[in-house]
């Protein structure tokens, strides 16, 4: 009769741990008659199971094997050993209707019967009813105490023989992490099982020596991926779809607790690939010397989060690059792109600062130092302008946007001040520097860039814009100006895209990021004369607590229009009135006094202290002024290029 697997991980280590000591290749092999020859009549596992330390984590102190009101203790492994071999014997003749909660089984045993036929015979004392509680399964609710990890509520579970006996060789299968006993699941059962031979072979070795301390004390999870690694080493591949469940639990005390871990496809891809590779020894060595369990390599190759102790530290300059590249890549689904213009980034830092004091001072720095990330940023600039990067290439590096902001990656400076420390390693591959450049921000771009050379020429260009972002003179006044320029002439300048230019991802208004990212784009097109193509006006849906002008407000802006181009005529308002709002010659002032015009209401002086405050109490007037001053031209451009309008 082949035993099957219940999917209750401790059930299944106990059934993995009695497939092991039969010398069973896969778990498939373990029969009925097999786990008969193992257990005999139990004494040798009661021997065993009173001796190991775990014991009492996985069942309490209150099990017939450890339970100190039992003497002498020769009486605590004879009923031990009987009370195991009667429920082996009673596997498939189950004498209660109700289904087993943990395997599905369609009967379960009734606990207190067995004990009754068994234990009494033998002198065992029976006063009271007998349920099935943590001293008999993990976990276990019982009458009279809340439930586990069963389903059964405050009552006793429902447990068939196969599950309450196979839980028994459970303790000479668990390994220690983080003061929890550990178990395993996976959704291959090739995997779990070549996880859990070793361990029980290894603790069959240890308990014939003599030693019963729990496997992995003091190793944290050193000793988890020792046997993971041992592991793979029957594996031809990892396929995909493959997890691991890393079960950490304690029944002991009043504390009962378990915590399940997830070891994801993509880490086991990236250790099968580490242990392949060669970086089994590496990786244990660094993992040896970790601090805090919540930062732990395990965890974090769980979590798919980075792991400092890849990184340079003090004299260490950190893992092997071909290491980093592939945790990067297989752990963190960081773009190995992004990684290669790192390494290219560091290269050309290097090469500017040849003092080795200079050196060591800067890799502790990159992360941390605003001064020095602008130099860097000023290094790259000069990459774009002589060819050496492109600005795709630093977009798969340091870009990180949505429809709603335009933002940075902060671990692309971790990833240059890695590469920093390992200049010497000379990499055959190239980044690609095709990549997505969001609508708003080409669109824009192209837009200035186009109607700047058209208006000033290419000569005035470099002088008047790209020499003055190297001294630090263009910033969001200028780039205010360009909008309200572009507007007369160009849809998609509005707040919309302006706000979506300067949203970043802690909600506050910069444009740092998008100016940065504007001279890139304008370097590069400067020197290569190739501009893209076929591309649309931004559609920009309302972010997130717009702070954009209310209705009524619009409206009225829109009636100024049409009244000043039924009055004046388009040519004077173009004239007149766009290039006094972009030379700032017309202000708040200049729109109250024609806003009053229409509606007495905004004279209140109330209105206007409320209108130009924003919620936390900060005067918003700018922002107004530009708000008002954008939708006022782009009505404009509506209204005057409207087919057979005249003005």
């Amino acid at each position: 009769m082949n035993i099957s697997l219940t999917g209750n991980p401790f059930v299944d280590t106990g059934l993995a741990v009695l497939a092991a000591k039969s010398g069973c290749s896969n778990i498939g092999e373990l029969t009925l008659e097999k786990i008969k020859q193992i257990h005999g009549d139990g004494s040798e596992l009661a021997r065993r199971n009173s001796k190991l330390k775990s014991m009492t984590i996985v069942f309490t102190v209150n099990s017939l094997a450890t339970h100190p009101g039992i003497k002498p203790v020769e009486k605590r492994s004879q009923f031990y050993a009987a009370i195991t071999s009667a429920f082996l014997n009673m596997i498939g003749l189950e004498d209660s209707n109700e289904r087993c909660e943990s395997c599905g089984n369609p009967k379960s045993l009734n606990i207190d019967r067995t004990i009754a036929d068994t234990l009494i015979p033998l002198g065992y004392k029976k006063d009271d009813v007998r349920y099935t509680g943590r001293d008999w399964f993990q976990l276990a609710g019982s009458i009279g105490s809340d439930a586990q990890a069963l389903p059964a509520g405050s009552r006793s579970p429902n447990l068939c023989a196969k599950c309450l006996f196979s839980v028994h060789y459970l303790p000479q299968g668990v390994i220690l992490r983080e003061g929890k006993l550990t178990v395993f699941q996976s959704t291959s059962t090739e995997l779990w099982y070549d996880l859990i031979e070793p361990i029980a072979t290894e603790l069959d070795e240890r308990i014939m020596a003599g030693k019963f301390e729990t496997l992995g004390s003091k190793e944290g999870s050193v000793a988890i991926l020792k046997k993971t690694f041992d592991a793979m080493h029957k594996l031809r591949r990892m396929e995909t779809g493959i997890s691991l469940f890393i079960w950490m639990f304690s029944n002991s005390g009043q504390g009962p607790d378990c915590k399940i871990e997830e070891v994801p496809n993509n880490a086991l891809q990236f250790l099968f690939k580490a242990y392949t590779s060669g970086y089994k020894t590496e990786i244990l060595q660094l993992v040896s010397k970790e601090g805090a369990p919540e930062n732990s390599f395990l965890n974090c190759i769980s979590a798919g989060k980075d792991y400092n102790r890849l990184y340079p530290y003090k004299k260490s300059s950190g893992v092997q690059p071909e290491l980093f590249m592939l945790y990067q890549t297989e752990v963190c689904s960081v773009q190995k792109d992004s990684l290669l213009t790192a390494y290219k980034i560091a290269r050309h830092l290097k090469g500017k600062m040849p003092d080795k004091k200079k050196h060591e001072v800067t890799v502790t720095e990159i992360t941390t130092n605003p001064a020095l990330k602008s130099k860097i940023k000023r290094l790259i600039v000069e990459m774009v302008e002589d060819g050496s990067l492109s600005y795709g290439e630093y977009a798969k590096l340091f870009a990180e946007d949505s429809g709603y902001y335009i933002g940075t990656k902060g671990n692309a400076w971790k990833y240059i001040m890695y590469f920093f420390s390992n200049t010497d390693w000379i990499s055959h591959e190239t980044a690609d520097s095709d990549t997505i450049v969001p609508s708003n921000l080409q669109y824009v771009a192209k837009q200035i860039f186009e109607q700047y050379i058209g208006e000033k020429g290419r000569s005035r260009f470099k002088k008047e814009v790209l020499e003055k972002f190297a001294l630090g003179k263009i910033g969001t006044p200028w780039l205010r100006r360009q909008f309200l320029k572009n507007a007369l002439i160009s849809e998609g300048f509005d707040y919309e895209t302006w706000k979506s230019l300067s949203s970043g991802q802690n909600g506050r208004a910069t444009f740092f990021e998008a100016l940065y990212r504007f001279r890139l784009l304008w370097t590069e097109w400067f020197r290569t004369t190739v501009l893209p193509s076929g591309i649309e006006a931004p559609k920009i849906e309302d972010q997130p607590d717009e702070l954009g002008l209310p209705s009524n407000v619009k409206a009225d802006v829109y009636q100024i229009v049409l009244n000043y181009l039924d009055q004046r005529g388009s040519e004077r308002f173009a004239k007149e009135l766009v290039a006094g709002l972009v030379t700032g010659e017309k202000g708040l002032w200049w729109f109250k006094q024609k806003l009053a015009a229409l509606n007495q209401g905004y004279s209140d002086e109330h209105f206007w202290e409320t209108f130009l405050t924003d919620e936390e109490g900060y005067s918003i007037a700018t922002i107004r002024l530009f708000q008002l001053s954008l939708e006022l031209i782009n009505v404009y451009r509506q209204q005057a290029f409207k087919p057979n309008k005249q003005y």
